[in-house]
């Protein structure tokens, strides 16, 4: 697997997990996937697709729920598994969901740090790795 590009903003006094972003690019597209929170509290993961991101002409933007990966849509298959790996694999380096068995520990972390934790958090070690230069820390 090539290596993704990654974005994660965390805001450490507000409310959590911003967002995590990992993606990948061609010739011509940007593809990748995206989770974070939603405004009713939810939470959203999707597959995208930026079709033509490094042409000269129009940009086309698809995107599908994380179930609908291997759904008909816009990206081709072969960039469909590509995806499908470099999510678990983005997911499992960086972030932790309430259903991990390390969760417990994560949030107890946090909170010793005095830090905000969402549904989904930054693996409480990876947090060094993040710029702290802003009020939202962000890892690129």
């Amino acid at each position: 697997m090539r290596t993704p590009s990654v974005f994660i903003a965390y805001a450490p006094r507000g409310e959590g997990l911003r967002c995590a972003l990992a993606y990948l690019s061609s010739d011509a597209d940007v593809y990748g996937w995206y989770t974070g929170p939603r405004d009713d509290a939810g939470l959203e993961a999707r597959y995208f697709l930026l079709e033509g991101f490094y042409g000269s002409g129009p940009v086309a933007h698809a995107a599908v729920p994380a179930a609908e990966l291997h759904a008909p849509w816009a990206l081709d298959e072969a960039r469909r598994h590509e995806l499908a790996r470099l999510q678990e694999a983005f997911a499992r380096e960086w972030l932790v969901y309430p259903d991990d068995a390390r969760a417990g520990a994560e949030r107890e972390a946090y909170a010793a740090a005095e830090l905000a934790a969402g549904a989904v958090n930054v693996r409480f070690a990876r947090l060094h790795r993040l710029s702290t230069l802003q009020p939202t820390w962000t890892y690129y």
